[in-house]
């Protein structure tokens, strides 16, 4: 427990949840794009599986197999091991001809006076980080209104 003297710490950890839906299989366009902060790992899994449990019955019976035994079973608790251990994780589904991708990533927000400050995620998309920046939070940060984001190439 800090004392009155000491200091709180600049850096707080959150975690970076993103859901892309691409307009078919391929995963060539992407059609849909959610992007939320939650401060726990246990919520950023938590969002993850009520999007899976919604959309599992619409899926072929294999696919939902997969799908709920990453739900329900070592699936989801590995990936939230794997946040605990400050590594990100995912689960992609196709459903209905489009392919669907969750990611999760930790990052540090930093609060610095009276700013906070968030990382820009450069680089790769998906689960491998390769650099951040950072900017003010909310008019500099690149996710927040009224910026535009851009179709990020997939790689192959």
């Amino acid at each position: 427990m800090l004392s009155d003297s000491e200091p709180e710490s600049p850096a707080v950890q959150a975690f970076w949840c993103e859901r892309i839906t691409f307009r078919t299989i391929e995963a060539d366009e992407m059609a849909e794009i959610h992007r939320s902060s939650t401060p726990s790992p246990a919520d950023a899994i938590r969002q993850i599986r009520l999007d899976v449990h919604s959309l599992a019955p619409e899926v072929p019976f294999l696919e939902r197999h997969r799908a709920l035994s990453w739900v329900d079973g070592g699936g989801c608790i590995g990936a939230l091991g794997s946040l605990h251990r400050g590594e990100p994780c995912g689960f992609s589904l196709s459903h209905r001809g489009a392919w669907i991708e969750w990611t999760v990533r930790p990052y540090a927000v930093l609060h610095v006076g009276d700013r906070t400050r968030l990382p820009v995620l450069g680089g790769s998309r998906g689960c491998g980080l390769s650099s951040f920046s950072f900017a003010e939070h909310p008019a500099q940060h690149p996710y927040a209104p009224g910026h535009e984001i851009l179709p990020v190439a997939r790689p192959r």
